[in-house]
């Protein structure tokens, strides 16, 4: 009897080791699906082929300038941004020969700035296109951020000129042309 009750017992303790099933899934929501990890050499590519857009946006003979190559990074739950530093302009220095910038200089490289803003946010919509193409892995609800922050010398009039242009979408609506635009 003793054994049979010993038995019965050892029998049963699987029973309240079972793990309880969750409720069921009817009527909830699942969470979003995670983006794939974009490999290292799909976000190279990328920056390479802003670098070449940024630097052949202007006129060939008097070209913007790079102050650093562009940066892309995946964030988990988020979506990639890129960023970037660009002067729309090769301007002159300061050197011990010439210690300040002529007022007829400094107007004609303002001049040029504000004619090649536009062309700087026709290239950064074309990126986010570029980007938003190139980057499946990324579900089409997740961001795509560009930034490009503009370089000016101390010596220059910026009053209305943005510091940084800041492009924004989701993968579908970058797709698409719709990018929200902000200067700051």
């Amino acid at each position: 009897m003793k054994t049979r009750c010993a038995i019965l017992l050892l029998s049963l303790a699987p029973a309240w080791c079972q793990v309880a099933k969750p409720a069921a899934l009817a009527g909830s929501s699942l969470p979003a699906p995670k983006a794939a990890r974009i490999p290292a050499q799909n976000i190279a590519a990328l920056e390479q082929a802003f670098n070449s857009s940024l630097l052949s946006m202007a006129d060939v003979n008097d070209p913007a300038e790079l102050m650093g190559d562009t940066r892309g990074i995946q964030l988990d739950d988020y979506g990639v941004v890129f960023t970037t530093e660009v002067s729309l302009v090769r301007t002159p220095g300061i050197t011990p020969f010439s210690q300040k910038i002529p007022p007829e200089r400094a107007a004609r490289v303002r001049k040029q700035r504000v004619e090649r803003l536009p062309l700087l946010k026709a290239a950064m919509k074309e990126m986010m296109h570029g980007m938003a193409t190139a980057l499946t892995q990324l579900p089409a609800g997740q961001q795509i951020v560009l930034v490009v922050r503009l370089y000016y010398g101390a010596w220059e009039d910026t009053a209305g000129m943005p510091a940084q242009v800041i492009m924004r979408a989701d993968r579908a609506s970058a797709a698409t042309g719709k990018v929200e635009t902000e200067e700051r």
